[in-house]
């Protein structure tokens, strides 16, 4: 029932439960001209009524169930509706006759031969009827999903916000940058600018991608080269970064700052000296994933990781694709994989 609910877009027994036995009770009057002198009398017409609507409505039913499984998006609602039209009015005629025929052979319920004109006016009112509630309803349902969708997504990208943000203009981050720039700026006055137009670029970046909920590979390629050039004039030799990705993927698409968050984690989680040098590598697999790949050799003072980071960017993928964030650990690497995205 679960199940069926998923693709129904509620739990629709009850209102099966009643529908049938109202509708068999008002199509004989509604559209063969009967009246209820009795009870007892209009009964046998109820239950035939009662059982041509029982087998309409649960094919139909299933009809519904089925289509909707292989066209539930928003953008498929008109394909949909077209296709379950034409296959549910297909089935209640192709249904009607042998078993109006089955009904008659019993002898129990009589409708006096009703006309053509009097079955398509109930089969096409009957469709109508049964395809205006479950749509109405499936369509809320998808409404009501897409605005908590929407909403999540929102509260996610502020998140991803504060935290690229928390990670650029923490007290920590810019007193390194600053260190970083007085002992340059005495020394070589041109890199000291290209220092600051970096760091510049980076403060801009952040900025620049709050409303974006996705961003091209290119663009933040550009970001996070900015990025490592402050960190590498910060630890020098010892962080190395080699970055091999395909131009024409360029254009796939990526949730900005993930990158950021990636290469921040590996250089918080892990030794960085002459001696241990940090390697961080990021390509791609095939067109389907951007991998960073780094050696693994933790700080031993090293904080807890929460996890964060990496939550964040599954929760936002999520919403995009059912391709997953795949993190894989060994004694000696630490590698994340992130769908690209072709949209």
């Amino acid at each position: 029932m679960k199940s069926c609910s998923r693709y129904i877009g509620f739990d629709d027994r009850l209102l099966r439960l009643i529908g049938v036995p109202v509708l068999g009770f008002l199509i004989p009057i509604t559209f063969f001209g009967k009246q209820v002198d009795s009870i007892v009398d209009y009964l046998p017409k109820w239950i035939e009524a009662s059982i041509f609507a029982l087998t309409y409505w649960e094919g139909a039913r299933y009809i519904v169930i089925l289509l909707r499984k292989h066209f539930h998006d928003f953008e498929d609602t008109r394909k949909r509706i077209f296709w379950q039209f034409l296959l549910v009015t297909i089935f209640m005629n192709l249904i009607g006759l042998p078993l109006g025929l089955l009904l008659d052979a019993t002898q129990l319920f009589d409708l006096h031969n009703p006309t053509f004109f009097q079955l398509t006016a109930v089969n096409i009112t009957t469709i109508l009827i049964f395809l205006s509630i479950y749509e109405s309803i499936y369509f809320y349902d998808q409404l009501k999903s897409s605005i908590t969708e929407q909403e999540r997504l929102k509260q996610e990208t502020i998140r991803s916000q504060l935290e690229g943000l928390r990670n650029q203009v923490n007290p920590h981050f810019l007193f390194n940058s600053l260190n970083t720039l007085m002992s340059i700026v005495a020394e070589d006055k041109k890199l000291a600018i290209s220092f600051l137009k970096k760091l510049s670029k980076v403060y801009r970046y952040v900025l620049d991608i709050r409303e974006k909920k996705l961003v091209p590979l290119q663009e933040e390629l550009e970001f996070i080269h900015s990025y490592i050039f402050l960190q590498q004039e910060r630890f020098g030799e010892n962080l190395c970064t080699k970055i091999e990705v395909d131009p024409s993927l360029g254009q796939h698409k990526i949730v900005p700052l993930s990158m950021q968050i990636l290469f921040e984690n590996a250089i918080k989680h892990n030794i960085i000296s002459s001696k241990k040098p940090l390697h961080i590598q990021v390509f791609t697999k095939r067109d389907e994933y951007l991998i960073v790949r780094n050696n693994l050799q933790k700080k031993k003072q090293a904080m807890i990781s929460t996890k964060v980071g990496l939550e964040n960017i599954r929760n936002r993928y999520r919403f995009f694709t059912d391709s997953e964030v795949v993190v894989q650990e060994t004694e000696d690497l630490f590698e994340v994989a992130i769908p690209l995205l072709k949209l």
